[in-house]
C-alpha cells in the first residue's frame, strides 16, 4: 500500500514537472572581477588608425606570408581545431537526448520436415519501438547547455592558440632581424679592430708603439671575434624555432629580410580594462567553462528526482504470408532510485565544487589579463625611452672613437683611450639594436594582451 502511494506521489510530481517545465540549473551570474577604471600607464595611442590586424601592425610582407604559413601548417593549432570537433560531437550526442529514440526489427523463421517437401510452419514479425524520456527536471536541456558551452570554450581555446602562435611568429621573426643586425655590427667592428691592429703593428715596427699596445689591441680583437660565432649560433637557433612554428624542418629555411632598422613600432590604444572581458579569448574560454559547470549542477540535481519514459511499440506478425495481425502498446515507466549510498548527492557536491573552482579560475584569468596589459604598456614606454637614449649614446660613442683614433695617430693619447672608445661604441650599438627589439616585442606583447585581432561575437 505504501509503495502504491509513493508511485502516485511520484507520478503527480512528474506531471507537475512536465507542466511547469522545471529546471534545476542555477541562474548564471558573471563573477565580479572588480576591474580598475583605467591603466596605470596612461600613455596610449590617440590616433583613430590603431591597427586591428597583425598585417596592419608592422606592414611587413614577409612577416604576413610567414604568419599565413603558420596558420595553415602549425600542428598545435591543428590539434586545437580537432578539440573543437570533439566538443561538437559531444554536443551532438547531448542534443540527441531531447528527441525520441526509434528502432525497428524484422525477424522470420520457417520450419521444414526433414526429408520432406512441405513446410511445417513459418512466421515473420516486424516490430517498431519508439521511446522518449520526458525531461522533467531539465537534465537533458542542461546537458545540451553544458555541451554547447564547452564547444564555445574549445573555440576560444583555439583562438588563444592562434593568437599566441601569431605573436610567437612575429617575435621570432623580429628577433632574427635583430640578431642579423647585431652580427653585422660585430663584423663591422671586427673589421675596424683589424684596421686598428694593422696601424698599431706599423707603429710598433717604427718604434712609435710598444709591445703592450700590440697585445692590448690583439686582446680587443679576439674579444670581438669570439662574439661572432655566438651570435651566429643564436641566429641559427632562432630561425629553427621560427621554422618549427611554420611546421617546417629547419634545414634550408632562412628569413630573407636582413635588418630591423626599417621596422616602425606601431602605436596601440589600450581601451578600458573592462574591454578585456570580451576581447581576450582566454577570458571568454574561462567563462564558457564556468557556464558549462553551472549547467552540470542542474544535471546532477535532476538525478535526485524520478525519471519518466514513454514507450510505444507496434508489432506486425505474418505480414509476408498474408495473414497478418497487428498489436500496439503504449507504456509509461517511472523510475526513482531509493538508496544509492549518497552517490547522487555526492555528484551534486562535486558539480558545485567544480563550479566554485572555475569561478576562481575565471577571476585569476581576468586579473592576469589586466596585469599583462598593464606590464606591456609600461614596457612600451620604457623601451621607447631607452631606445631614444641609446640612439644618442651611439652617436656620442662613434664620435669619441673617431676623436680617440685621430689623437692616438697624432700621438696625443695613448692606446687605452682608443680601446675604451672602441668597446663603448660596440656595446652602445649592440644595446641599441636590443632596445629596438624590446620596443617591437613590447608592441607584440601588448597587442596579444589586448586580445589581438580576435573579437568576440
Amino acid at each position: 500500500m505504501k509503495v502504491h502511494t509513493y508511485v502516485k506521489r511520484a507520478l503527480a510530481i512528474a506531471v507537475v514537472g512536465v507542466l511547469a517545465g522545471c529546471s534545476l540549473t542555477p541562474q548564471y551570474q558573471r563573477p565580479n572581477a572588480d576591474l580598475p577604471e583605467s591603466w596605470a600607464e596612461q600613455k596610449v595611442a590617440v590616433s583613430s588608425n590603431t591597427p586591428t590586424e597583425w598585417r596592419e601592425l608592422f606592414q611587413d610582407a614577409e612577416l604576413e606570408q610567414l604568419m599565413a604559413e603558420a596558420l595553415a601548417a602549425n600542428h598545435d593549432l591543428a590539434a586545437a581545431v580537432t578539440r573543437i570537433e570533439q566538443a561538437k560531437a559531444t554536443a551532438k550526442m547531448a542534443s540527441s537526448r531531447l528527441l525520441p529514440y526509434a528502432s525497428v526489427s524484422v525477424a522470420g523463421s520457417r520450419q521444414r520436415e526433414i526429408g520432406g517437401d512441405h513446410n511445417l510452419a513459418s512466421s515473420d514479425d516486424s516490430q517498431l519501438s519508439v521511446s522518449y524520456e520526458l525531461d522533467l527536471w531539465g537534465a537533458n536541456r542542461a546537458n545540451v547547455q553544458a555541451a554547447a558551452a564547452r564547444v564555445a570554450a574549445r573555440e576560444y581555446d583555439m583562438e588563444s592558440t592562434r593568437l599566441v602562435l601569431q605573436a610567437d611568429v612575429a617575435s621570432y621573426y623580429f628577433q632574427t632581424l635583430a640578431l642579423k643586425d647585431r652580427l653585422a655590427i660585430a663584423q663591422k667592428n671586427l673589421e675596424a679592430a683589424r684596421s686598428l691592429m694593422s696601424l698599431i703593428e706599423v707603429r710598433y715596427s717604427s718604434g712609435a708603439a710598444s709591445g703592450l699596445d700590440v697585445a692590448q689591441q690583439r686582446t680587443a680583437l679576439l674579444n670581438i671575434e669570439v662574439e661572432v660565432p655566438e651570435l651566429q649560433q643564436s641566429l641559427t637557433e632562432t630561425q629553427s624555432a621560427l621554422a618549427l612554428l611554420l611546421g617546417r624542418v629547419p634545414q634550408a629555411f632562412d628569413v630573407r629580410t636582413q635588418s630591423l632598422a626599417d621596422v616602425i613600432p606601431p602605436a596601440l590604444a589600450a581601451g578600458q580594462p573592462g574591454d578585456l572581458l570580451q576581447r581576450r579569448p582566454d577570458v571568454r574560454a574561462a567563462e564558457a567553462d564556468l557556464l558549462a559547470a553551472n549547467a552540470d549542477i542542474g544535471v546532477a540535481r535532476a538525478a535526485l528526482y524520478p525519471s519518466m519514459e514513454l514507450s510505444a511499440t507496434g508489432l506486425v506478425t505474418n505480414w509476408l504470408t498474408g495473414g497478418s495481425s497487428t498489436v500496439a502498446a503504449l507504456t509509461t515507466s517511472l523510475a526513482q532510485v531509493l538508496f544509492d549510498g549518497g552517490e547522487r548527492s555526492g555528484q551534486v557536491q562535486l558539480a558545485d565544487a567544480t563550479r566554485r573552482e572555475l569561478v576562481e579560475t575565471y577571476l585569476q584569468t581576468v586579473l592576469t589579463s589586466v596585469k599583462e596589459v598593464n606590464d606591456s604598456l609600461k614596457a612600451v614606454a620604457t623601451a621607447e625611452r631607452r631606445a631614444t637614449l641609446l640612439t644618442q649614446t651611439v652617436e656620442q660613442a662613434q664620435l669619441a672613437l673617431r676623436l680617440a683614433t685621430t689623437r692616438y695617430q697624432a700621438g696625443s693619447d695613448d692606446l687605452l683611450t682608443v680601446l675604451e672608445s672602441q668597446s663603448s661604441q660596440l656595446n652602445a650599438e649592440d644595446s641599441l639594436v636590443q632596445a629596438k627589439l624590446a620596443r617591437v616585442n613590447a608592441s607584440i606583447t601588448l597587442f596579444k594582451a589586448l586580445g589581438g585581432s580576435w573579437s568576440a561575437t
